[in-house]
């Protein structure tokens, strides 16, 4: 039996030949907004996850009685939360990330974040980023692709919504959901808020328990317009923001791009306004054990973030969790340093 099972929901295009790299860097072919969806199993390894194989579940047919792609995963996926009693955290990776990549991102906070002696269920959502480390070219792809992705990242929050508000009280897991957006996955997000506005107003429903956005590649002002994301705390609980004022990644966005100034460097622009249940968690010292090249993808590989990250999901208060200093200039808190093994 596999160690680890990531689910995933995906607008990328499938790639039946290809029994790991299931999908690949363009949008399925029946549009922007279409769906597929199946899981991942690795095994565990020296290095990390290895990857196993990819089941991708069949479209509905007109057959009666055989159920479509996203009815599967949801009732596997509840199933597995009930008896497991487990929570599930929903990933969003971010720019310049294959489908296997994500996946094995995936597979590693499944991996690290154990809540309460219990492994966290992951649930990517992969979008076709290039996965090619082209300067400037791909970002502006991977941008523009994050940006059409918003509708599909909607219908899968609906598809969800819809399958809860079904289930009777037997049904119901009891088990919570949580949200977390790497990277250029933040504006993603952004996007997909945005298009569940418009599409229906009235479906901003707390669904998450806790929304964390690290090393995010959105503007410092999101939190202050209803047109990015003023209105995202209403989806969870809480809202965890980690960022990394040496981040170079976010730095190169900020001066190459063209982009205002990055949320994942410094935080909200005006920190006296955001919602009191927004949480801003400084990583500076930390980031470099994890990535220290790029100090941008510091939420996996690191052993103080691992930590963080579970007593987060675990929603204990800010002031209890440990390894952590409050700026109050900056009204954040800042990890105190890298954990050793």
């Amino acid at each position: 039996m596999a160690a680890i099972k990531v689910f995933f929901a995906t607008n990328r295009n499938f790639q039946p030949g290809n029994k790991l790299q299931a999908f690949g860097g363009k949008f399925n072919p029946d549009g922007v907004a279409a769906l597929r969806f199946g899981y991942a199993e690795f095994n565990a390894g020296a290095a990390g996850p290895q990857l196993a194989g990819v089941t991708v579940y069949p479209e509905r047919t007109t057959q009666t009685g055989i159920k479509g792609g996203s009815e599967r995963f949801l009732e596997d996926l509840r199933t597995l939360m009930k008896g497991g009693l487990s929570d599930t955290l929903v990933f969003i990776h971010g720019f310049n990330v294959s489908f296997t990549g994500a996946l094995e991102a995936a597979a590693r906070l499944a991996q690290d974040v154990v809540i309460d002696g219990r492994q966290v269920n992951v649930v990517l959502f992969s979008w076709p980023s290039d996965g090619q480390a082209v300067p400037l070219m791909s970002y502006y792809s991977d941008r523009e692709d994050a940006r059409a992705t918003g509708p599909a990242l909607a219908r899968t929050y609906l598809k969800l919504r819809d399958y809860l508000v079904k289930l009777d009280s037997e049904e119901y897991c009891q088990r919570r959901l949580h949200l977390l957006a790497h990277s250029m996955g933040a504006y993603v997000l952004r996007q997909g808020l945005q298009a569940l506005i418009a599409k229906e107003p009235t479906a901003l429903n707390r669904f998450f328990d806790q929304i964390m956005l690290a090393a995010p590649d959105e503007d410092d002002d999101t939190f202050e317009h209803d047109s990015k994301l003023k209105l995202l705390p209403r989806l969870g609980r809480q809202v965890t923001v980690y960022f990394n004022p040496n981040d170079r990644a976010l730095l190169i966005s900020d001066k190459t791009k063209t982009n205002p100034d990055r949320l994942g460097s410094d935080g909200p622009r005006l920190i006296d306004m955001i919602p009191k249940k927004i949480v801003l968690v400084d990583c500076r010292n930390v980031a470099g054990d994890a990535d220290p090249l790029v100090l941008h993808s510091y939420y996996i590989r690191s052993r103080a973030m691992a930590r963080d990250l579970t007593e987060v999901l675990r929603g204990a208060p800010p002031e209890s969790i440990g390894n952590r200093a409050y700026i109050t200039e900056q009204r954040s808190w800042r990890l105190v340093a890298e954990l050793a093994p």
